[in-house]
């Protein structure tokens, strides 16, 4: 039948305080008086305990008689599951015992399968008395059913292409967060990681998976990854969530109370790396997910009220989650009966989580982006509006003041060069502004090209332009600059397939040597630029020391 048949009800089950009976033991007539059914038995609280059950079974139809039938336990962290019989009315077993488990390999187990399943044989009708022991830190009554071999593999197709797909997602969420991280190298990308890799590995160890292809020969390290990996993962959410939602900005309190959680699971991972297998440690972590997952909601909430719009993501994301996790959570409480499909609830919104926080990581990323530009035009236009030449690149007049004043408060010599450029009024009247700003684009590169990289340009106004040159040049330094800055702005411009070519005339002053300020500085160096002029000879910019006389 679909589904299988349901065995639960006729379970019946003691415990064993003493966790070491055996199967001869049990079927002695004063521990089989002490197996008994239960009021509800898919209801009741996970605990630390060993519990043997009993199941009668008989087939209805003769024609049945041989066939393989799988009786599957619906649980992968049973440390050691051991079944035994099927016996007969005599108390004779048909099969030898088989003992399985998570501290097993994966070759121990009968089915292949990720969950507990025994293979099985009825060689008649009569009723056959099956026997099976858990030991396991979560043991409780399981929906327990028997299956024919081949229905359970139909059955539970879609279960598998159900993992796959949810495999699939959350590897394309690695490569996208791994992509993020690569590119920014922020901290938030890297926690995002961490988390997808580790909800990876937490759900691998829920659905057997950590053991059947990650270890199989490895118990240990498949029951380290059921342990470890989802405070592991509840750890990076809570870094990755704190850093989303900005909650030191928006909410300082729910700050706090994310540290305290944050401390919370790194004890319950150490006490997981010391292999404490005790209840109350993953009761800790079952907690802290409901919690954190509360407190994000929300200092999410929290972030939409001040229109940070990314939080409006996460918090669909943080409330599916919500709604996913009460079901196996408070199941495992005993609040609610359990059943198989509340694991692929939880599973299927934690998947629809991390797939929308992709999306609200992405809503960030363009935030910061478009934040960056604007910074960055605003940026722009205050160090134009204070500093730069929007024409050429080179100082405005109030960044060549500000330049000078710093190197004179320093007390640094320097020398000045104003310079003029000759022939530019005749450029502009007749080819136009266009090829005057192309004059003084070009004009302004080469003389950059020629400085060195604490050297300043600074265009004054009009064709009119400073040098600063930190440094005690010499004059003769000073004189074979002005050459190789003549020669190269004299070379002809090309404009629309014209030559255009300007020449260079230079005042050169310098402190301290002519003058302890700037007014009388750039005074003195406008004279010697106009001497200059006066000096020049036809193909070669004129230059001028302040002090010299004509």
């Amino acid at each position: 039948m679909p589904g299988g048949v349901p065995a639960v009800s006729g379970l019946s089950f003691f415990e064993d305080e003493s966790r070491s009976l055996g199967i001869a033991d049990v079927l002695k007539p004063a521990n089989q008086a002490r197996f008994a059914y239960p009021d509800a038995p898919l209801r009741g609280r996970e605990s630390d305990r060993v519990l043997w059950f009993r199941l009668q079974v008989h087939l209805s139809d003769q024609a049945s008689t041989g066939r393989e039938w799988l009786l599957v336990v619906p649980t992968v962290s049973t440390h050691e599951l051991s079944f035994y019989g099927p016996y007969d009315s005599q108390g004779r077993a048909l099969a030898e015992p088989v003992v399985t488990g998570m501290s097993h390999p994966w070759s121990t187990r009968p089915a292949s399968s990720e969950q507990m399943a025994w293979r099985l044989r009825l060689p008649d009708t009569q009723t056959y008395t099956l026997y099976f022991r858990v030991d396991s830190t979560f043991a409780r009554i399981y929906d327990v059913r028997i299956w024919r071999t081949v229905r359970y593999l139909e059955d539970t197709q879609d279960e598998r292409i159900f993992d796959g797909l949810s495999y699939g997602m959350l590897l394309g969420l690695v490569v996208y967060a791994l992509v993020l991280l690569t590119i920014f190298r922020e901290g938030i990308y890297g926690w995002y990681l961490a988390s997808v890799v580790c909800a990876l590995l937490a759900l691998a160890g829920f659905n057997g998976h950590s053991l059947r292809y990650l270890f199989p020969h490895w118990p240990q390290a498949a029951w380290f990854c059921y342990m470890a990996m989802p405070p592991a993962w509840v750890f990076c959410k809570l870094q990755f969530g704190r850093r989303l939602l900005r909650l030191h900005h928006f909410a300082p309190w729910l700050e706090h109370i994310v540290r305290l959680m944050l401390g919370a699971l790194v004890l319950a991972t150490v006490l997981a790396f010391a292999n404490i297998q005790v209840v109350w440690m993953f009761r800790l972590v079952q907690a802290c997910v409901l919690l954190s997952t509360m407190v994000l909601l929300v200092g999410a909430l929290s972030a939409v009220r001040r229109r940070y719009w990314p939080a409006v993501l996460y918090s669909l994301g943080v409330a599916l989650l919500l709604a996913g996790i009460s079901a196996i959570i408070v199941a495992s409480w005993g609040w609610v009966a359990w059943t198989p499909d509340q694991m692929n609830i939880t599973q299927a919104a934690l998947v629809a989580e991390l797939v929308v926080f992709a999306g609200a990581t992405a809503s960030r990323l363009r935030l910061v982006l478009q934040s960056e530009r604007r910074l960055s035009a605003r940026t722009e236009q205050l160090v134009e509006a204070l500093g730069t030449d929007a024409l050429t690149g080179a100082a405005s007049r109030s960044g060549f003041h500000g330049r000078a004043e710093a190197l004179l408060a320093e007390g640094r010599p320097f020398s000045l060069m104003l310079l003029d450029l000759d022939g530019f009024k005749a450029v502009n009247d007749s080819h136009g502004h266009a090829a005057g700003d192309a004059i003084l684009q070009a004009v302004v590169r080469r003389m950059q090209a020629l400085l060195r990289g604490e050297d300043m340009v600074a265009r004054l106004g009009g064709d009119e332009f400073a040098l600063l040159l930190p440094g005690g040049a010499t004059r003769a330094q000073l004189a074979a600059l002005t050459e190789r800055l003549a020669e190269s702005c004299a070379a002809p411009v090309d404009f629309e397939g014209r030559a255009l070519s300007v020449g260079m005339s230079v005042g050169i002053a310098s402190y301290p040597l002519n003058a302890s300020g700037l007014d009388e500085l750039l005074r003195l160096a406008d004279q010697a630029m106009y001497r200059s002029k006066r000096q020049r000879r036809a193909t070669r910019a004129g230059h001028a020391f302040a002090g010299e006389r004509d």
